[in-house]
């Protein structure tokens, strides 16, 4: 039986958010460094931004209560064993 942690997704969620966290600093720098100050660009940022907290605070409630350390089956032999053959 192959098995991992659950809080092996916890760590990739993790990554992608960094990933996620360097673009939006480097599309701000964008914005500020090429002087695109118009209405547009900042409602779209803040839309985004506002889209970003919203999802990571939802994300946070629905969370709090997850037991980490239970093991997620990936891979079990008893899965083809037990399978009835037409």
């Amino acid at each position: 039986m192959l098995t991992i942690p659950l809080y092996v997704f916890l760590f990739i969620y993790f990554a992608f958010l960094a990933i996620f966290a360097a673009f939006s600093i480097m599309n701000f720098y964008h914005i500020v460094m090429t002087a695109s100050f118009t209405l547009s660009s900042f409602v779209m940022t803040f839309i985004i931004f506002a889209l970003t907290v919203l999802t990571l605070y939802f994300t946070w409630s629905l969370l709090v209560d997850v037991d980490w350390r239970i093991p997620v089956t990936l891979f079990n032999s008893d899965w083809l064993i037990n399978t009835p053959i037409f």
